[in-house]
């Protein structure tokens, strides 16, 4: 009992009380007011007379409509038969959002009419009260039914009825008591929203907190302050749709379009930075696949809007990336940020994901769930990460999914392009550290690892991991190992070859081999780049 209420308060410490206001503020109102309520806009018209050039750059080709009341997310189907419950949780809460978000508007698979219809069915029941009403999926679902609007004008009063009140029922339930992407997304949903319906108040309003958020959640090097390269994307194609429509509304002045221009330039410039020469990504934090729009396809949007994409370091996200002949190798050293919402962070400071000759070579565990079970927990510790577990624990408390408790802090000694040396204290406790070198060269990759433990925990075994992707070959020559006859891996240890899995895309686990390697004092590890 006192363990939990000690996890619990080091858990709350670290919200603001902005969170915990509109956490009790929206219990209590959603016991009183229906959707109903929202009528602010009910009379107001849908201009369908904007381009939006960039929706099919940018959109995710998953096939998610099966067709009759069959939809496939997260590599997860389910046939609803007759009639589709738009509450339905039996795949998970994620599964429900990715039904309710709309996407597959943009599946020009699909007839048209066949969309409209998923759409009246969905209004229906919202305006029945049957779908309880969610600020994030509201907002997705708003700029999907906005850009379905402007191929295939609504006429259907039940469809306009729901979406006119779900733009009232969000800019009177912002995101507030969650912060972070949930809130920026609510920004960027009215923003666009208010342009369609031509409102200057409410133009004001979002873009007021547009700009606001855009300048909490956008780090100086480009990064967003989640660190998932996932919503990176994510939040970087949505913005990209704004700038688009921006230039051609009235209501938008060109002083808030460039300030949008601006940080769409920064965060390219962060994913640019990011990205592996492939375009491919390192999957820290929660992060996968097929979920987001890839480096490419927003290179090409940026290209189209006429936005140029510049080379800066990556810096207060928390990443670096060291650099040889044909290889490359992103660390995070960053701590857990931002500290009230940790929700998509893994304790996993000091890990590495290495490229090289094309393809990455050792890779991230990835995410495959958000459900809150052992299997996210795993996904979200040190162990399951290409650092050093001290005595078999986590940097930081990772629970519940989306919680962090005590937290692990970081100490950056060295910082430049050939060398990198951090320290992160487990719990932030300075009796349990690991301080991690790299050490970098043409052709050549040194880590060294040293650690410094509680006498009292001595009997407990500190680890390295690291995972390999899938495809990697393995030969033993000697101490040594090469992998894809292309690198040799020299350790002071023996290094050992186990069964793994990771994660690439949602509910699909990949089966591949990790290397361990224990630790008492201090190790060494050598890639050799033949």
């Amino acid at each position: 009992m006192l363990a939990r209420f000690s996890r619990l308060i080091y858990t709350i410490r670290h919200i603001t009380f902005v969170q915990i206001f509109f956490q009790i503020w929206y219990r209590v109102k959603k016991q009183f007011v229906r959707i109903s309520h929202y009528q602010k806009y009910e009379l107001s018209s849908l201009n369908s007379s904007f381009k939006c050039n960039v929706i099919s750059t940018l959109k995710i080709n998953n096939k998610e409509y099966l067709f009759n009341n069959q939809f496939c997310f997260l590599n997860v189907q389910h046939n609803f038969g007759d009639k589709i419950d738009w509450n339905y949780c039996g795949q998970g809460k994620l599964w429900n959002y990715n039904l309710q978000y709309f996407n597959y508007l943009h599946d020009d698979s699909v007839r048209s009419p066949e969309r409209l219809e998923l759409l009246k069915s969905f209004s229906h029941d919202f305006l029945s009260n049957l779908v309880p009403p969610e600020p994030y999926p509201v907002s997705l679902r708003i700029i999907n039914t906005l850009l379905f609007h402007l191929r295939f004008p609504i006429e259907d009063e039940i469809v306009k009825k729901a979406l006119l009140l779900q733009i009232d029922y969000l800019e009177n339930n912002l995101e507030f008591h969650i912060l972070a992407n949930h809130l920026l997304e609510n920004a960027i949903a009215l923003y666009i929203a208010s342009v369609f319906i031509d409102d200057k108040r409410l133009n004001k309003k979002a873009t007021k907190l547009l700009l606001n958020q855009l300048g909490v959640q956008i780090l100086p090097d480009g990064g967003h302050f989640e660190c998932s390269p996932m919503y990176q994307s994510i939040l970087l194609s949505r913005l990209l749709l704004a700038i688009e429509l921006s230039t051609q509304s009235d209501l938008c002045n060109n002083s808030t379009t460039n300030i949008l221009r601006e940080n769409a330039k920064k965060m390219l410039s962060w994913i640019k930075a990011y990205s592996f020469p492939d375009g491919s990504w390192a999957l820290m934090n929660d992060a996968a696949i097929e979920i987001a729009p890839t480096t490419n396809q927003l290179f090409s949007a940026a290209k189209f809007l006429n936005i140029k994409i510049e080379n800066h370091p990556l810096r207060e996200s928390g990443f670096r990336k060291l650099v040889g002949n044909n290889w490359e190798a992103i660390v995070k050293i960053g701590p857990i940020q931002p500290s009230y919402q940790p929700g998509h962070s893994h304790a996993d400071i000091n890990s590495f994901c290495l490229w090289f000759n094309g393809k990455q070579l050792i890779v991230d565990p990835g995410t495959s769930t958000y459900s809150i079970s052992e299997q996210r927990d795993k996904e979200r510790s040190t162990l399951s990460h290409n650092t050093v577990s001290v005595l078999g624990m986590n940097q930081s408390d990772v629970w519940g999914g989306f919680r962090i408790g005590k937290r692990a802090k970081t100490n950056i000694i060295k910082d430049d392009s050939h060398r990198l040396i951090t320290t992160v204290y487990f719990l932030g406790n300075k009796k349990n550290s690991h301080t991690r070198s790299f050490i970098a060269s043409a052709n050549q990759l040194e880590i060294i690892d040293e650690l410094k433990t509680q006498k009292s925990n001595i009997d407990s075994k500190s680890i390295g991991i690291m995972q390999l992707e899938k495809d990697v070959s393995i030969i033993l020559e000697n101490t040594s190992l090469r992998l894809n006859n292309s690198i040799l891996v020299c350790s002071d240890e023996k290094i050992s070859i186990e069964e793994s899995e990771y994660a690439t895309s949602f509910n699909i686990l990949q089966k591949s081999k990790k290397l361990v390697y224990p630790i008492s004092t201090k190790q060494s590890v050598s890639f050799k780049f033949l």
